[in-house]
């Protein structure tokens, strides 16, 4: 008996110990095909074992090898229990019956941000984020960053001179001209490392996120005043296919596709989007008759996804666009040679173009990357690899008149090579510390030259003749830029986030950053090699009052790296210097009436050491450069309100105020150009005046409205208001840009798989400057780079 005993004891042991586990994956989804972040999916029969889908609405889980079923749960969704067959598994949620009929009005949805690398709602996030879903994004006529940043308070995006030249201000942090940008743009997990690929065109997006404040920690250098978090959509095992057209004023044509499926079921993947559009232009140059803000660009992306298993997968995306458009069509003065004529006001918008030289400029960029992740148990594992090759050009008008004395052109070209591996925590709820540890191997190598092609009918016929219908452009220019540079980085970071309690959460992280910089300048046949290795902290504190009310303050140090100017002169030295800042945050969350009203404020204080700004010499050929302001300062307060009145009508608005200084910096102006002495200058002391670029007020306000006929038909409603204030164009504060507001809106009728839309941008035809440049300074007259007038058209869709 006592042998039987211990028989059926070890037989007993064996069973229990013995089991073994298998891991099941799988993906949540809506009725409607969109995956479904933050769904539990837990082991049947043991309720301990669960774990929360992810962005993508993907999961893994490790059951025992007897488990047959899982149960799903997700707010406003039926509960649903699913059989396990094979090891992945793709399952559909259904609206809770409370839902459907609508009697009770729903506050918003959590939405995703992704803006500390792993997935955690934007109401629980201790930064100031801006976050809309793929739904809002299409509803509100999304399609680049520019129309995004519209509805953001103290963000401004405007752009010169051609595509790929961009002014991407942030809180008064403004793009450099030729220099880094202020602001990460990172597109599925890769950063983009050429400002110039700001100007892509958003379609098949998932979602879209805007975090502000330094965030360098996690991104990189160069995201002093914040992230943007791009995230497209992923190829799925249901088959889905989207055309598209569109059609507006201005000879507005285009057309797109999106398609997406399963090669192999459960395990291979693709996904293909892409559209096409081109426009004949509005503004007209009244000297040749011709439009001169024409563009015909194309875009393309292709994933490849392939799952190893429950938890591996690699993903192989190729993403690229083309552009070729008009360019250099600054307008000048009416008549450059009536010293009668003032020069031209900063409020003059009397004048289109009317220069004897038609602009013309190309941009493209390539983006490959190889993206392999793993889902470990407690962490996620991911390897980014990506080259991107930037191409930027341009020839154009040089003198900006109907005389003909030279045309300019400009080649930036960059090549770039990335390797970041990263390990995240998977942010169970029941972890004590959520991490994210990596590093960074980055190569950029950059190309700019900048040439002036003179007339030789006027420079070598006695400086008597500049008509232009007897212009001879030399093909030998003068060369004023002609520069490589090469950018290598290594870089190691740690985020880490304590739970200490259920309310309050401290955060802290490093990055450390070592750049070696190289110029090689044709000009002067030199080269220059330096390093510098940044150290970028950054540390939270959050405290959740309630349920719906979070308390935080943080503190972050950003930095955007320096360069090298062609070459020395009186305006800036051949190399200047990284900038610094000390950000200062503190703010609160809330939410009222059950998420129906959500309600953020900010408060900021950014301290900057060698602020950068941008300035020319107007030699023939003109050189181009960068100096610093050796300290600077810019505070300020934002607000965001979101109210939902009913289950169809939202409204929401958002207040920025922004106030910067400079409180050291001198400007070396010159004194005596007219003579075309470029050497004589007085050093003006500009301390206590405003930064150039930073826009003191915005102003956001807009709703946006749902009427359903039937089950697949209705229509959408969106309008929204875009009120910015008066900014500075230098820092002498002689010229400024006086207050303006853009209204937006659009109409979208859904008629079971057919969508058609009516929009139209700039509603009221205002006009404001994209760019001032005051060369009065200079000999010169000022110029003004003007803003797209109205635009209205239709996109037609149909999905199958």
């Amino acid at each position: 008996m006592k042998n039987l005993f211990l028989c059926i004891l070890c037989m007993t042991s064996l069973s229990v110990f013995g089991q073994t586990k298998k891991d099941i994956g799988g993906e949540i989804m809506d009725d409607s095909g969109n995956p479904l972040p933050g769904a539990t999916i837990m082991e049947a029969g043991n309720p301990e074992n669960g774990v929360i889908s992810d962005f993508n609405g993907e999961f893994v889980i490790s059951v025992n090898e007897t488990t047959q079923e899982l149960t799903i749960s997700y707010l406003g969704f039926e509960n649903k229990t699913v059989k396990i067959e094979g090891n992945y598994l793709n399952i559909a949620l259904q609206p809770a019956p409370n839902q459907l009929e609508g009697v009770t009005v729903q506050g918003f949805s959590s939405v995703a941000s992704k803006a500390r690398v792993r997935t955690q709602a934007i109401q629980t996030l201790p930064e100031t984020t801006v976050a809309i879903n793929a739904e809002t994004i299409e509803t509100s006529g999304i399609d680049n960053i520019q129309s995004f940043t519209s509805q953001i308070s103290n963000v401004t995006f405007n752009q010169a001179q051609q595509p790929g030249v961009n002014f991407l201000t942030v809180r008064g942090i403004s793009q450099i001209r030729n220099a880094e940008s202020p602001v990460a743009v990172v597109i599925d997990g890769m950063t983009l490392p050429d400002a110039s690929a700001m100007n892509m065109t958003l379609y098949d997006t998932e979602l879209l996120e805007f975090v502000k404040g330094p965030q360098g920690t996690l991104y990189g250098k160069n995201a002093i005043a914040g992230a943007i978090n791009i995230i497209t959509k992923e190829p799925t095992n249901t088959n889905k296919t989207k055309v598209m057209t569109n059609a507006g004023n201005g000879g507005l044509l285009g057309a797109g596709l999106s398609s997406s499926g399963a090669l192999v079921k459960n395990k291979l993947y693709y996904s293909i989007a892409g559209n096409y559009e081109t426009f004949d232009g509005l503004i007209n140059n009244t000297f040749l008759n011709e439009k001169v803000d024409f563009y015909d660009e194309f875009n393309i992306r292709a994933k490849l996804k392939y799952r190893f298993n429950p938890r591996w997968s690699a993903t192989y995306v190729q993403d690229n666009f083309k552009v070729d458009a008009g360019g250099n069509y600054y307008v000048t003065k009416t008549d450059i040679f009536d010293p009668s004529i003032p020069v031209l006001a900063d409020d003059d918008y009397s004048s289109e173009p009317f220069g004897d030289v038609q602009g013309d400029s190309e941009l493209s960029n390539s983006l490959s990357s190889l993206k392999v992740e793993g889902n470990l148990n407690k962490a996620r594992f991911q390897s980014v690899t990506s080259f991107n090759a930037t191409r930027r050009y341009y020839i154009g008008e040089n003198d900006y008149s109907q005389y003909a004395f030279s045309k300019v052109s400009q080649t930036s070209d960059s090549d770039t090579f990335s390797q970041e591996l990263r390990l995240t925590s998977n942010g169970a709820e029941t972890q004590l510390v959520d991490y994210t540890f990596g590093t960074l191997f980055q190569n950029s190598e950059r190309y700019l030259n900048t040439s002036t092609f003179l007339n030789l009918t006027f420079y070598e016929g006695g400086f008597v003749d500049a008509s232009a219908e007897n212009a001879n452009y030399s093909e030998d220019p003068l060369v004023g830029n002609d520069d490589d540079n090469t950018i290598r980085t290594l870089a190691a970071f740690a985020f880490l986030d304590f739970h200490v309690s259920e309310k309050l959460t401290l955060s802290g992280g490093v990055r450390v950053d070592n750049d070696k910089l190289t110029n090689d300048s044709r000009i002067t046949n030199t080269a220059i090699e330096t390093d510098i290795t940044v150290v970028q902290p950054k540390f939270s504190i959050a405290y959740a009052a309630s349920e719906n009310v979070l308390a935080y303050a943080n503190y972050g140090r950003g930095y955007r790296s320096g360069g090298f100017n062609s070459e020395p002169t009186v305006k800036f030295e051949k190399e200047y210097d990284p900038e610094f800042t000390d950000n200062f945050e503190v703010g609160l969350k809330t939410s009222f009436l059950n998420n129906r009203i959500i309600f953020n404020n900010a408060f900021y204080y950014i301290n900057f050491e060698n602020q950068q700004q941008y300035t020319f010499i107007p030699l023939t050929p003109s050189i181009l450069g960068i100096y610093n302001f050796e300290e600077a300062k810019i505070s300020g307060f934002e607000s965001e309100l979101k109210f939902r009145a009913t289950n169809n009508l939202d409204f929401f608005a958002s207040l920025g105020i922004n106030d910067g200084e400079i409180k050291e910096g001198t400007y070396n102006l010159l004194t005596n150009a007219a003579a075309f002495d470029y050497e004589t200058n007085e050093e003006v002391d500009v301390s206590g005046n405003t930064s150039p670029f930073t826009v003191k007020s915005t102003f956001q306000i807009g709703f946006n409205a749902n009427v359903n006929f039937s089950e697949k038909s209705g229509v959408t409603l969106f309008a929204n208001a875009d009120s910015r204030g008066t900014l500075y164009w230098d820092p002498l504060e002689e010229y400024k840009q006086e207050p303006y507001t853009l209204v937006n809106a659009r109409a979208k009728f859904r008629f079971n798989n057919v969508g058609v839309t009516v929009w139209a941008n700039n509603i009221f035809d205002t006009q404001f400057n994209q760019e001032f440049f005051p060369t009065a300074e200079f000999g010169f007259n000022n110029l003004r780079f003007p803003n797209t007038p109205t635009t209205v058209g239709v996109d037609l869709s149909y999905s199958f």
